[in-house]
């Protein structure tokens, strides 16, 4: 079981159906090296944000295909603040 303490919760401001199911946030565990070697195989930079988001949400990859580009933007500022690049005001 995953805990609790190493995940993120990120409300998404458009809510996707995934397997019939209405999901109204993204619950991101912490990114691990495995996830980032993995992420490296994608060929293009959309192709890597959507392999990490899906990955780190446990979602089936065409889940990003249905997700809002504002929510895409928001899921993509949460990771890079779990890799350390986000700018500290």
């Amino acid at each position: 079981m995953t805990d609790i303490r190493k995940q993120t919760k990120f409300p998404l401001l458009d809510p996707i159906t995934l397997e019939g199911k209405e999901v109204t946030e993204a619950l991101l565990r912490r990114i691990k090296g495995k996830d980032i070697r993995d992420m490296e195989r994608a060929e293009s930079g959309l192709d890597k944000t959507a392999f990490i988001i899906c990955r780190l949400a446990g979602w089936p990859p065409e889940a990003f295909d249905l997700l809002d580009a504002e929510d895409i933007d928001g899921l993509s500022k949460v990771i890079e603040g779990f890799m350390g690049r986000r700018k500290r005001a």
